[in-house]
C-alpha cells in the first residue's frame, strides 16, 4: 500500500518547446501516459502526471533530447523515497556524530596574554591543538602535572570541558611580600628536606650532587667554596634546588559538604570619576592610555555554593583537586604537586575519613654559612 500510493504522486513536468516536442508528445500518448491540465506558452509546455510514469517519460526524454524539469505537486510528503534523499539523511546523522568526537576549539582564560603564552607552549608540548580526536586527549592529572611544572607562578588549572570545546582557567599563586634582604655571608646550599633531586637553577656555587640521586635532609647540595688546585676560594652558593618527596595527608569532612564554584564573569565600564566599591572586583581590563583617563573596565565574577554528598568517586574528582590547592598555598612558591593518590577512604553516615600522598616538586636548598674562622 505504501509503495502504491508512492507511485501515484502526482508531479508536474515542464518541457522547453522545441522542434523536437511535437514528437515527444505523440511518444508519451502511445506509451499511455497521461498528460493532465496542460498548458501551452510560448517558450514551455507543462502538463501533470504520477510518478510511476516517470522512468518512461525519462526514457523518452533523453531519446528526444528535451529538456524538462519536475515539481512534485503532494507538498505533504516531506521526505521523498530517492536515492539523494536517503543519502542526505545518512550525512545528517553520521556528520554531526563524527565531529562530535573531535575537540575543536581549545580557550585559555588566563588574566595575562603572557600567562596565556606560557600555556599555549604547555599544550603545545602536550599536542593539545584542535582539532583532535577527544580519545587522544591526556588524562587531565598529566595535563595539569606538565602545566604546573612549566609555570611555577601558577597554583592550580582548572579544565573545564564540554561537548567539542576545552577551557583551561589558571590561577595563580598567592603572591609573597619581598623582602630586602643584606648583604649576607658566604654559604653553601643544603637539604631541608629529604628527596630526589629533579633539577638544579643556580646562579653562583658548585654542584655536590648529580640530578636524580637521593638526598636526606642536612646532606650538600652545592657547596660555595672552589678549588684551584691547593687554594680554596670561598664564592657562596646562590639559587635554588629541586627535589621531589611525598607529602602523607589525613582528613576528617562531614559527608555533605557546601562548597563554592566560580560563576559567570560580569564586564562593567564606568567613570573614572564614579565612586564605588571595588572590593568585588576580580581583575581590571587595561584599556588605551587614551581611553583609560576617563573610563575602566572592570570584571567581576561571584561565586555559586552548591552542596554535595560525598562518595568514593566524588571524594577522587572533586575533594582531591580541593585538597591540592589547599596544601599547595601552604608550601613555599615555585612549589608543584605533581601527583596526587588516595590512600583509603572510608565513609560512614556522617562522616568521611581518608588519607592522601602527594608528590611534591620543592626548592629544599637553605643556606649554611661557610664558617671562616676569626
Amino acid at each position: 500500500m505504501q509503495r502504491h500510493g508512492w507511485n501515484n504522486r502526482k508531479l508536474e513536468l515542464e518541457v522547453t518547446q522545441n522542434d523536437r516536442l511535437p514528437g515527444f508528445l505523440r511518444a508519451l500518448a502511445k506509451a499511455n501516459i497521461p498528460l493532465k491540465k496542460m498548458k501551452t506558452t510560448k517558450h514551455h509546455v507543462t502538463f501533470q502526471t504520477t510518478r510511476k510514469h516517470l522512468p518512461v517519460i525519462r526514457k523518452l526524454r533523453r531519446k528526444y533530447h528535451m529538456k524538462m524539469t519536475i515539481d512534485w505537486l503532494d507538498e505533504e510528503v516531506i521526505l521523498r523515497n530517492e536515492w539523494l534523499v536517503h543519502i542526505g539523511l545518512l550525512l545528517l546523522i553520521i556528520v554531526p556524530l563524527c565531529a562530535s568526537q573531535f575537540i575543536w576549539s581549545v580557550d585559555i582564560d588566563a588574566s595575562t596574554p603572557e600567562q596565556e603564552e606560557e600555556l599555549q607552549k604547555s599544550l603545545y608540548i602536550l599536542q593539545i591543538s584542535p582539532p583532535f580526536l577527544k580519545s587522544k586527549l591526556p588524562d587531565e592529572t598529566i595535563i595539569r602535572q606538565q602545566i604546573l611544572q612549566d609555570q611555577r607562578e601558577l597554583s592550580w588549572v582548572h579544565i573545564h570541558q564540554e561537548g567539542s570545546n576545552l577551557t583551561f582557567s589558571p590561577i595563580p599563586s598567592p603572591k609573597l611580600e619581598t623582602e630586602i634582604v643584606e648583604k649576607e655571608q658566604p654559604s653553601h646550599l643544603i637539604a631541608k628536606k629529604s628527596g630526589v633531586i629533579t633539577h638544579f637553577n643556580l646562579t653562583k656555587g658548585e654542584r655536590a650532587v648529580e640530578e636524580n640521586k637521593a638526598v636526606y635532609t642536612g646532606d650538600l647540595l652545592v657547596t660555595g667554596i672552589l678549588k684551584q688546585g691547593e687554594k680554596e676560594i670561598v664564592y657562596g652558593a646562590e639559587g635554588e634546588v629541586f627535589a621531589d618527596y611525598w607529602i602523607e595527608a589525613s582528613f576528617t569532612l562531614p559527608r555533605t559538604i557546601d562548597y563554592k564554584v566560580p560563576g559567570e564573569r560580569h564586564y562593567e565600564l564606568r567613570w573614572k570619576k564614579d565612586k564605588v566599591k571595588k572590593g568585588d572586583d576580580w581583575q581590571n581590563v587595561k584599556l588605551p592610555k587614551w581611553l583609560a583617563k576617563y573610563v575602566e573596565l572592570s570584571v567581576t565574577q561571584q561565586s555559586t555554593t552548591k552542596q554535595l554528598k560525598l562518595d568514593e568517586q566524588s571524594v577522587e574528582k572533586v575533594l582531591l583537586p580541593l585538597l591540592h590547592q589547599k596544601y599547595v598555598n601552604e608550601l613555599p612558591s615555585k612549589t608543584v604537586m605533581k601527583r596526587e593518590k588516595l590512600l583509603q577512604v572510608a565513609i560512614d553516615n556522617d562522616t568521611v575519613k581518608g588519607k592522601v600522598l602527594f608528590l611534591v616538586n620543592e626548592n629544599i636548598a637553605v643556606k649554611q654559612v661557610i664558617y671562616q674562622g676569626d
